[in-house]
């Protein structure tokens, strides 16, 4: 029996759990296929908001927060695992956004780091890029971070810790009156004191019929990746709903598409040629050469993005942490820490308030 058994793998598991083990307690993570393998994986690994004037104060809270935590953090895992995460602050150009205004009054509002470059300063600052006809936005506080191996340094880290992984499925929750007694898995029934969901887009299938449940579903989202390309010093850009990420190797990563298709992750020949015709027409350089990687991920959508980070009434020992839609990654750190927080009944410094079941 240990103090927390957490459910799920990804990004949002593996913080949650790393955060509760720094507190002292004895920790387990259950997940049912390979950790970090579905949204996380998948993900762009953006350091922000891609637009955080089109969200509210509850998502900005929790990805600012989280946002300051990851230079530090993605040091001290390269220190303590040797590997890198490749936290990157590469910026952000933000092309065509039909609320420039409003884009701008943000920025200001929050004191971020941000300029208008004009036609000729984009054309001089971007000549790998195609030639502009509009002003722009940069916003050159913005980082990115590689997930897979983001994820490959937190699992060796809490390997390092004497965290417990079970690879296999939790199929559901043992009860007893308010409590939850066990997870049951395909042979064994595992125990803990307390147990956290952070199960992304299959979090609602574990909370026991009767209660309110997260309002959480599905959102596919599929990406492409380049060969390396010798493009020295490469800014993130945005251009409508698709967006390119450079690599530290050279690679070139082009997402994404949102469809909804239920828990149908597979990929398709038009999403393909669609990410790769717009990232050949922004990247000259790029014409003729034929994405080498094609994948897809599983979104946890919630109601205006906002995640569940809460406990679950009426029981008196489980929790969750899921429902971070596109923002997993940039509002990680801080979502675990407000998790911990809550179940240790401890002061924090972000209202928990907004991210409730009940709202």
């Amino acid at each position: 029996m240990v103090d927390f058994l957490i459910i799920g793998g990804g990004i949002i598991g593996l913080l949650t759990a790393k955060e509760l083990r720094k507190s002292g307690a004895s920790v387990a993570l259950v997940e049912k296929g390979c950790v970090g393998q579905q949204a996380t994986w998948a993900a762009g690994g953006i350091l922000s908001p891609m637009r955080p004037w089109h969200y509210s104060e509850a998502v900005n809270a929790i990805s600012s927060s989280s946002q300051l935590v990851y230079p530090q953090l993605a040091k001290d895992l390269y220190e303590q695992t040797g590997i890198d995460s490749e936290w990157v602050l590469s910026g952000m150009l933000v092309l065509n956004d039909d609320d420039m205004t409003q884009a701008l009054q943000w920025c200001e509002q929050q004191a971020v780091c941000h300029d208008i470059l004009s036609v000729e300063q984009l054309n001089s600052q971007f000549p790998y890029l195609k030639e502009f006809s509009e002003p722009a936005l940069l916003r050159a506080d913005v980082a990115t971070i590689r997930p897979h191996k983001l994820l490959a340094a937190l699992r060796r880290y809490l390997l390092d810790e004497g965290l417990k992984f079970y690879n296999e499925e939790a199929q559901q929750l043992m009860l007893r009156g308010d409590d939850i007694t066990g997870v049951q898995l395909g042979g064994e029934v595992l125990t803990a004191s307390e147990y956290v969901i952070c199960g992304g887009a299959w979090s609602a299938s574990l909370i026991p019929e009767g209660v309110v449940k997260p309002d959480i579903s599905p959102v596919k989202g599929q990406m492409v990746c380049f060969p390396p390309t010798d493009i020295p010093n490469a800014c993130m850009v945005m251009d409508g709903d698709r967006y390119i990420i450079p690599r530290k190797d050279g690679r070139i990563v082009v997402g994404s598409t949102r469809e909804h298709t239920g828990f149908d992750a597979s990929t398709t020949r038009q999403a393909f040629e669609s990410l790769r015709d717009f990232a050949q027409q922004l990247y000259p350089v790029l014409s003729g050469v034929e994405p080498d990687a094609h994948w897809a991920g599983l979104r946890p959508s919630s109601p205006d993005s906002i995640p569940y980070i809460c406990r679950v009434e009426p029981y008196k020992n489980l929790s969750l942490n899921a429902g971070h839609y596109r923002n997993g990654i940039v509002t990680a750190p801080a979502s675990a820490q407000l998790m911990t927080d809550i179940v240790l009944g401890r002061p924090s410094k972000i209202n928990a308030e907004p991210y409730r079941l009940e709202r």
